[in-house]
Formats: structure tokens, C-alpha cells, sequence
């Protein structure tokens, strides 16, 4: 059966040559990784192997006419001996799923898995026993959305749901020890629901204001720069001056929210939300609860975008500008009352400033393109008060990948002049991130990487951290 499998694969002259062009660049690069896999990850990767590329061999029963099953038709076929297997934009394609859409039901579900190793520095010290396998970490993330107009009833009208499932190990609290966190995966093993909320869209003296009111991810829409979503670590998604200081809606937990967005041109919009000030846990996504002593979180953002994301020759850039304000009491670092309790602030802010700006045009939507993400909040009130990242996206570096994306970017994280004075720290801690996105298949994506961890948690007794990331996306 091996030998026939790889006969079916040698000879299958459709897609064969993407595959083995890209198969000699990562040659050395998986050897290396080879390397590293502890025996608890090989089976995992075996399994993984056969899911994807064994399971869909079984051919389809021809079914008569009437049955559920010429839903599946040739235009969809999840069979790897037909051609357009390698083209689908989902794994399982098929054409039920294109019907629930043409009806205003789209589904998505992303499969995501890490495997993280601690090389060297961090937790663990030089000459120490600390474990420093091989770290195991993945998502399953269902959305659902459901257009109101497709589906007969309203126009403008958007529902929307996310579950989640989380399991694996947590690298940065137990074997690196940094305040950014490596790998924006990390979290508690759970499974629950994420998000669940309805936006409207409506016409406004011609141009397009939208309401949103439900259990929403605040930085599924601020504080993004589309260049920094390229990289794993946590600090090109949401910066540390906000998620290390307040409780904000944000992976792991959403909380309950109202955001307006209005668009008076097409360059140009403002959004506005108003959220929980303190989702707390919320493990299975149903612990609903607003309450006035925890404050509210209010965000401001404006941006003005230019040129076309899918012409590189347009020179496409983003700019933003952003204001966020938490009514609740915080507590000063430093100073005490007559009692010997910190004093209270009334309150916590901070501002941010985000750009994305294509430098060297290439084929498509590729080339060389930049970002940078700057914030800052009063060191009095805030351990992490100053943020400032950046870095470099180029996708199609190889002529015949122009869908692989190269990236190398840095994220700093400074620590507030007060918190250093009490708690004799390091004055930052700095993260430096080289990865590579290779669209193997539409729907499957490997990311090997590499990160240098500067001062690990501020903290001088720690050396600084060598991090491998490898990271699987398949979409289901």
C-alpha cells in the first residue's frame, strides 16, 4: 500500500512541481527541526501526516440520483487523486458548504498547532535540569456567520459566533518566563464560546455607519496592524502597554461590548467601543455580567488607509491613531497613603499609533512592506509604560512563492522608571522575531521561526531566551 501511494503521488503530474520546488529550500531547515522533536511530538506528527494527506484518498461511492451524497460533486472533491484537491481554499470543501453560503450561512474552521522549544536562557539556567522539550500547543477555532439579507430576512444585518478549544502547554510561563509571551496561543486549556455578537450596517447620508452590540474581541478590529499579524508572538497582535496593565476584551476572553464604526469616505473611518471594564475568566463564554464598580473600558480609533492591499504597484498604506480610556481605580506603584495602602487613581489612558506601509512593490499584492506600533500610558499606575514595535513583511521574496511570506520584526516592551525603583528590574525586555509563512497548499500553511528574548521578564537573573517555533495551520 506504501508503494502504491507514493506511485499515485511521483506520478501525479498536477501541482508536482510547487511541491518539489519548495521541497529542497526547507530540506536542510527540517532536518534541523527533525533534530529537536522530542518522542512525545513524532506520533502527533505521524497522525497529523495521514489526516491530511492519507484520509482523503478514499474515493467516493458513486451515489444514484437523489442521494445526499451527489451534494459532493466533481467541482469539490476531497480525493487527492483529483487535481483540484490542491486548489480548494478549505480542506473539506464541498458543495453543501457552498449552498449554506449562497444562503447567508459561511462557516470557517482553522486548526492551529505549535511546537515550541526554550533552546537555551529564560527559566532555564546554565547547567540546570529544567525540562526544555518540546512544547505542544493548538486551537481549534469554529466561526459562523450568518448574512440576514442572503438568508431572507433583513438587509445590513450581520450574526456572529466564535467557539474555541485550547489545549496544550503553556512555554512562556513555564519554561521562558517573559511578559510578552512568545506565542500568542498561550493560554489555560478550555473550550468555550469566544464571541457572540450582531452588527449593522446602514446608509448614512451616503456614506456607511455600522453598530455592533454583543460579546465581542476588542482587538479584532483595533490596535491591528495587517503586517504584524504575520508573526507569533503576542506583541504584534495586541501591545503590552494595554494587555499587561488592564483587563481588556482580548484573547483568551471577549467581553460584553458596543462599538460604532462610521466611514465618510473610503479612505477614511472612526470607531468607537465602549466594553466591560473587567471580563474576568469567563471559561465556558455564557458568565455574562456588567457591573459599574469595575469600570468601563472606552476605545477611540481613527485610521485613513490609501492605495489597494492587492496591488502592490499602488503603494498601499495604513495609519492609525488611538485613544483609550478605563474608568476604574488603579492602583499607584509607588506611593502610599497615611495607612500604608497604595493611593487610588481615578482611572487609566494611554495612546497608540500604528502605520503599515508598503516600501518595495512586487508582483501582486507582494513585496517588501513595514510597521511599526508605538504606545504609552503614565508609569505611575503601569508596570509596562512605554511599547514600541516594528518590522519588515515581504511576501513573494521567492518569484515562484508568491503567496510565502518572509518577516523580521522586534518588539520592546519598556518597564515604568517606578516599577524598576520598587521591584529592581531590568528596564525592558525586548523580543526579536524571524519567521517564515510557507503557503504549502490554499489550506494549509507551516511556520517554522525563530525568537530572541531580550531581559526575559525584566529580570536580571535571567539569561536571555532562544525560542524555535513551528507552527501547522490548516483550514478545515
Amino acid at each position: 500500500m506504501r508503494l502504491n501511494f507514493n506511485r499515485v503521488v511521483i506520478n501525479y503530474n498536477v501541482r508536482r512541481e510547487r511541491i518539489l520546488e519548495f521541497m529542497p529550500r526547507c530540506y536542510s531547515s527540517l532536518i534541523a527541526l527533525t533534530s529537536l522533536i522530542s518522542r512525545k511530538t513524532i506520533p502527533f506528527l505521524i497522525i497529523t501526516y495521514f489526516m491530511v494527506f492519507s484520509v482523503s484518498l478514499t474515493q467516493s461511492v458513486p451515489a444514484g440520483e437523489g442521494s445526499i451524497l451527489t451534494l459532493f460533486n466533481k467541482d469539490h472533491s476531497s480525493s487527492m487523486l483529483d487535481p483540484r484537491f490542491f486548489e480548494h481554499e478549505h480542506l473539506l470543501d464541498s458543495k453543501p458548504r457552498d449552498i449554506l453560503e449562497d444562503k447567508g450561512l459561511s462557516l470557517d474552521m482553522i486548526s492551529t498547532s505549535d511546537f515550541v522549544t526554550n533552546h537555551t536562557g529564560g527559566l532555564k539556567e546554565a547547567g540546570s535540569d529544567i525540562d526544555t522539550h518540546i512544547s505542544y500547543l493548538a486551537n481549534i477555532d469554529l466561526c459562523a456567520d450568518l448574512d440576514t439579507e442572503k438568508a431572507g430576512l433583513w438587509s445590513g444585518g450581520t450574526f456572529h459566533t466564535h467557539f474555541f478549544n485550547h489545549h496544550g502547554a503553556k512555554p512562556s510561563e513555564d519554561y521562558i518566563g517573559d511578559l510578552q509571551t512568545v506565542d500568542n496561543l498561550e493560554t489555560n486549556k478550555v473550550t468555550k464560546l469566544y464571541e457572540l455578537w450582531y452588527e449593522h450596517t446602514f446608509d448614512l447620508y451616503d456614506t456607511d455607519l455600522s453598530l455592533l452590540i454583543g460579546q465581542h474581541d476588542l482587538n479584532s478590529e483595533f490596535m491591528i496592524t495587517d503586517y504584524g499579524l504575520l508573526f507569533v508572538h503576542s506583541s504584534f497582535g495586541i501591545q503590552p502597554d494595554i494587555s499587561n496593565n488592564i483587563p481588556v476584551s482580548n484573547y483568551p476572553v471577549a467581553a460584553l461590548g458596543l462599538r460604532m464604526k462610521w466611514e465618510p469616505t473610503e479612505n477614511l473611518y472612526f470607531m468607537v467601543e465602549i466594553s466591560d471594564g473587567d471580563p474576568g475568566k469567563n471559561n465556558g463564554g455564557f458568565d455574562w455580567k456588567l457591573d459599574s464598580k469595575e469600570g468601563f473600558l472606552n476605545f477611540f480609533e481613527a485610521g485613513y488607509h490609501f492605495g489597494d492591499k492587492h496591488e502592490s504597484s499602488t503603494m498601499p498604506g495604513t495609519y492609525k491613531f488611538g485613544w483609550w480610556y478605563h474608568t476604574d481605580e488603579f492602583a499607584d506603584i509607588r506611593d502610599m497613603d497615611e495607612n500604608g495602602d497604595p493611593l487610588e487613581h481615578n482611572g487609566n489612558y494611554g495612546l497608540y499609533f500604528i502605520a503599515d506601509q508598503m516600501l518595495i512593490p512586487g508582483k501582486g499584492k507582494g513585496g517588501l512592506g513595514a510597521f511599526i506600533h508605538v504606545g504609552g500610558v503614565p508609569e505611575d499606575r503601569n508596570k509596562v509604560d512605554f511599547y514600541i514595535g516594528g518590522g519588515f513583511h515581504y511576501q513573494g521574496i521567492i518569484p515562484s512563492r508568491e503567496n510565502d511570506i518572509l518577516g523580521l520584526a522586534a518588539a520592546r516592551a519598556s518597564i515604568s522608571g517606578d516599577f524598576k525603583d520598587i521591584e529592581k528590574s531590568d528596564s525592558h525586555e525586548t523580543a526579536v522575531e524571524l519567521t517564515y509563512r510557507a503557503q504549502v497548499l490554499p489550506w494549509l500553511a507551516i511556520q517554522p521561526g525563530v525568537q530572541t528574548i531580550f531581559n526575559p521578564g525584566a529580570d536580571s537573573s535571567l539569561d536571555n531566551g532562544i525560542i524555535s517555533i513551528l507552527r501547522f495551520q490548516i483550514n478545515l
